[in-house]
């Protein structure tokens, strides 16, 4: 096997040939972390440091994720050449802020990074407990957000060193999904992210799905009760194998389900919430382009999921402060658009995510440019199940790994593999460009007109939401909160 060494700042490393390119796995990028503090740079090493080998993840509740070890902070390379000066793409996983791992079969990035000629950079970064609660009341070494630390260490690791694997590190492109989708929404209006990316892509993220400071300190009380634990130390003591079972309970317990875990506008890392921020043009000389799938939370429809995550308490929870008038208008206009079952499906959806991704875009573009997308392919298999274009079925297009995650279920029935394909190079291409250049080939969004460019069998410019849709929300609460700043609480 033939063996490419690279000479980043940090020391030596050797890697491999993938699918047309080299791809060095399992390389430090910070120490072992310290828990519940924010990560220290990674000490420089001597010799060649074999990168054959993914780093364990971080400890999470889905034990196939194997191997598990809190000394978690590890990157993936994947480069078409270790000279050069491409762009860098630096995908962050997403998991529910619970779990997840840059080394997923389905992020393999030698597909993405041959086809585009791009550098393709996929990490691990604490999660669950040991990344997104916040525990700083009960020691002053104790931070929130130490996953959100993580990623900015990544960062810091790229910055200081891509260029020894061909990329450019004035050129950083920074795509997540899901809940990497949500810390790309995040970090542009980070004053600590700074300089340290030049573009963001944003993949089902939520940036009005953050928490306040005291609800992510009720979450982690809560979590210190129910484990019967009262100091610091006893924190400390946890043993690391017995994380996934106590994160098991905790979430089955809470009642919190997939928003157990979020990132805490805790008034230092994360001084505001992101619409907040971009209105106050924080985000200035980042473009970005964001989006969705067309039916993200249609998986919520099916019975035995919605019995387990009890979608009619997330809906109430939801519309508790809605006007009655308001909570009966919605979902007829919904009903009445897209009849009931897939009127449900857009009505989960646009809550979750669409709506306050409109929002973003409507501040965020008054200062930088800003395109959107969605997703609305559909293979025999998604329209079969009724679940259509829901969330994550877009990853296996966007890397190109139709064998892996999601891609083993959602083509099961295709007779055909040629226009997935087809499809698949068409958004690459399309964030490809927008890596190299900052920009894309359909209209930028303004404060009144958020066209997206929806990926189908024929692809086409429609409005991300109908505007008619969009004028339902226009004097709800939901809104209202959404635009909202930590200094307004």
């Amino acid at each position: 096997m033939q063996e490419f060494v690279a000479r980043p700042h940090c020391g030596m490393v050797k890697g491999t040939e993938d699918g047309g390119t080299i791809v060095w796995r399992g390389i430090p990028y910070a120490q072992p972390p310290v828990r519940f503090a924010p990560p220290r740079p990674v000490r420089p090493w001597n010799g060649i440091r074999a990168a054959t080998e993914f780093g364990p993840s971080c400890p999470q509740e889905n034990g196939k994720r194997s191997p598990m070890d809190e000394d978690c902070l590890y990157l993936n390379i994947w480069s078409p050449a270790a000279d050069g000066k491409r762009p860098v793409m630096f995908f962050i996983h997403g998991g529910s802020f619970a779990g997840g791992s840059g080394s997923e079969e389905a992020y393999n990035g030698a597909n993405l990074a041959h086809n585009e000629d791009v550098v393709v950079v996929t990490f691990n970064y604490r999660v669950g407990i040991l990344g997104f609660l916040d525990f700083s009341f009960m020691h002053d070494g104790f931070h929130a957000n130490c996953g959100l630390w993580d990623v900015l260490e990544a960062l810091r690791w790229v910055k200081e060193n891509i260029a020894a694997f061909g990329g450019d590190p004035d050129n950083v492109t920074v795509f997540g999904q899901s809940a990497g989708g949500t810390i790309t929404s995040v970090l542009p209006v980070l004053p600590s992210a700074r300089g340290l990316f030049a573009k963001c892509i944003v993949m089902s993220g939520g940036p009005t799905l953050l928490q306040g400071r005291e609800e992510g300190r009720r979450t982690a009380r809560a979590f210190c009760k129910a484990a019967g634990i009262r100091t610091a130390d006893g924190l400390r003591s946890i043993p690391a194998e017995e994380i996934p079972a106590c994160q098991h309970e905790f979430v089955s317990a809470c009642g919190l389900g997939a928003g157990t875990f979020r990132i805490s506008v805790d008034g230092t890392l994360v001084p505001d919430y992101p619409i907040a921020a971009a209105r106050g043009g924080y985000a200035k000389g980042i473009p970005m382009l964001i989006g969705t799938t067309r039916e993200e939370m249609s998986f919520l429809l099916i019975k035995p999921l919605a019995k387990v995550l009890d979608v009619d308490g997330i809906m109430q929870a939801g519309v508790e402060h809605e006007t009655a008038e308001c909570k009966e208008r919605i979902p007829q206009a919904y009903q009445k658009r897209y009849g009931k079952r897939r009127g449900q499906a857009m009505m989960f959806s646009d809550m979750v995510f669409r709506m306050g991704n409109i929002w973003y875009v409507q501040e965020y573009s008054r200062h930088c440019d800003t395109w959107m997308y969605r997703f609305d392919y559909e293979t025999p298999a998604m329209k079969v199940s009724g679940l259509h274009a829901f969330h994550s079925s877009d990853i296996p297009f966007v890397f190109g790994n139709f064998k892996a995650g999601m891609g083993k279920l959602i083509f099961l029935l295709s007779p055909s593999m040629k226009k997935a394909r087809e499809l698949s190079r068409e958004i690459q291409r399309d964030f490809g460009l927008f890596a190299r250049t900052g920009e894309v080939k359909w209209p930028k969004c303004t404060n009144t007109d958020i066209p997206a460019k929806c990926y189908a069998k024929h692809c086409s410019i429609l409005p991300a939401v109908e505007k008619e849709i969009c004028r339902e929300y226009e004097k709800t609460h939901f809104k209202q909160t959404s635009f909202s700043s930590c200094w307004d609480e």
